[in-house]
């Protein structure tokens, strides 16, 4: 190996050490994980804790880095995402810890001599105040959320997200201490360190630049029609290439996975084609065209009516419409067994109701993709057993979903969330009309109550400070839709104002707010309880 090129396997209580100071190089990106990759690392952390192969550990990848031996500053190339994110978690952690001790075992992989990981310049002040200085993660911003960068905004959300999941019932404090030392002992990484930044850098680009660019799907099919006999390879690669015209490459590579999950009813770290061939046996003769004709072919066909918009879909493809929405995919091994199975239009309907309403309350509730998985494979094997939709259990609204469905739709911060668009347009759908998505020139997003306004406004009678309109102008029952020109014009504008704008738009959310008098605390606790009240009422759930 090259002299200038070390590799070494470490635990994080090695990795989060004096050891080891990492700075982000001018080249790197911003912090983007967001709640469902975070969710998926402490699901999986968490799965692999609990199972009975505990002993082995678990594995979080590969770092690049730029070390000089014996120093400790480290240029962080490649792994930022990751480390930001155990940070986020080891900080909750500290932060839910009632032993001193404890606390300060975990405040040490944030920070010894000086911080572990010293963050871009432009979010370490927000990343001291809400992630790394003790205490910090209970912590809520004053500032209005807009004000915050996109990156600040992740670095909170997730934060809050890991609160939330570390103290609910599925971790009491003894479990909690069992993941701390989890982490530290049985959770590894594979560093791989050079002296010089700029040559880190160069490998990167390297590795980059040679590698041939197939997408998902062109490496799938690559992979999957080299194991099929060479006599059968001509016949397999046409049918694959009608069902990739027929759904797209995206789409193409998903059902590989959804066709894994109704095979395996599991999830894997296998890659998808890898378990696709161990389970089609597509090494033996006829069994890669069996698989393609009889399995992936009606898939793909199923799967093009359900993208199907406005042409022969009906019911069910308005059900699919807004499951797409909320979430592409989780739900498509669900609808294409149940359409498998050739139930009646009556009872399709309504399963593909209540689906929507399951996937919806999972995403809004915050269910990680891992809960989220299982909860569809435990789904799958209810239709299965031939259940009829109403005696299906996997397809109610459990207390867990409800109760945390209703803290985020009652959140303070409801605008920061990232399918509060989609939830007010879900709203106005159960009240009759489709506004259509969120667009610049066509459909907006109105704080009636502003997120900020002049000193001499009206607004001040009920909203006497920056404090309080902080805490009122982000929820739910503030928010209505306008025409970016009726945006435009209501702006920062005192109710009276607001009002006959408000009453004159085409938009239902907004022309039914014009009947309050006045707009206070009061009228948007109030609006929020009845906007929740409509969502839950249309999709059957006590509230």
């Amino acid at each position: 190996m090259h002299e200038l090129i070390s590799v070494s396997v470490l635990p994080l209580k090695d990795l989060f050490s004096d050891a080891f100071h990492f700075r982000l190089p001018y080249f790197q990106r911003a912090y983007a994980w967001q709640t469902e990759q975070v969710g998926r690392l402490l699901s999986d952390i968490a799965g692999a804790m609990r199972s009975g192969e505990a002993s082995r550990g678990y594995f979080l990848g590969k770092l690049m880095v730029a070390k000089r031996k014996d120093d400790a500053e480290t240029a962080l190339v490649d792994g930022h995402q990751r480390i930001m994110s155990l940070t986020l978690l080891f900080a909750v952690l500290r932060d839910l810890e009632s032993d001193p001790a404890f606390q300060q075992r975990l405040n040490g992989f944030i920070r010894g001599r000086e911080v572990r990981l010293a963050p871009q310049e432009a979010i370490a002040a927000s990343c001291e105040r809400f992630v790394q200085a003790p205490g910090a993660t209970s912590v809520d911003p004053e500032e209005d959320l807009d004000v915050l960068s996109e990156t600040e905004r992740n670095l909170i959300e997730n934060r809050n997200f890991l609160r939330t999941e570390l103290s609910g019932v599925d971790f009491t404090p003894e479990l909690r201490h069992a993941l701390v030392a989890y982490l530290a002992d049985r959770c590894h990484v594979m560093v791989t360190a050079v002296e010089d930044v700029d040559e880190a850098w160069s490998f990167l680009r390297t590795e980059e630049e040679t590698r041939v660019d197939f997408s998902k799907s062109d490496r799938a099919k690559f992979n999957l029609l080299s194991i099929v006999p060479s006599a059968e390879r001509g016949e397999c690669q046409k049918i694959w290439e009608s069902c990739e015209a027929l759904l797209g490459a995206a789409d193409m590579h998903a059902l590989l996975g959804h066709l894994r999950t109704l095979k395996r009813r599991k999830q894997s770290g296998k890659p998808v084609e890898v378990e696709i061939a161990e389970s089609y046996r597509l090494n033996m003769t006829g069994a890669g065209l069996a698989f393609l004709n009889a399995e992936l072919k009606p898939a793909a066909e199923r799967l093009a009516f359900l993208r199907r918009r406005g042409n022969g879909a009906g019911a069910i493809g308005e059900f699919a419409e807004r499951l797409d929405w909320i979430d592409s995919q989780v739900w498509v091994p669900a609808a294409l067994l149940w359409l498998d199975r050739e139930r009646g239009a009556e009872e399709t309907s309504f399963f593909f109701k209540r689906l929507e309403r399951m996937v919806w309350m999972m995403r809004i509730a915050g269910f990680d993709p891992t809960k989220q998985h299982n909860r569809i494979v435990q789904l799958l094997g209810e239709i299965d057993r031939g259940r009829q939709v109403a005696a299906i259990r996997e397809l109610d609204a459990t207390t867990e979903m409800r109760e945390k469905s209703l803290a985020n739709l009652r959140s303070p911060s409801f605008d920061a969330k990232r399918f509060s668009a989609r939830v007010l347009r879900r709203i106005s759908i159960a009240l009759g009309q489709d506004p259509g998505p969120i667009a610049r020139d066509s459909l907006t997003i109105e704080h009636v109550l502003p997120r900020a306004y002049n000193a001499r406004s009206a607004w001040r009678t009920h909203f006497p400070s920056p404090r309080s309109v902080q805490q009122y102008a982000h929820r739910l029952g503030n928010l209505t839709f306008l025409s970016p020109e009726e945006n435009q014009k209501a702006d920062t504008l005192d109710w009276a104002v607001k009002r006959p704008i408000l009453a004159g738009s085409q938009f239902l959310l907004s022309s039914r707010l014009a009947a309050a008098e006045e707009w206070t605390p009061s009228q948007i606790y109030a609006r929020t309880e009845e906007l929740i009240g409509v969502l839950f009422k249309d999709w059957d759930v006590k509230f």
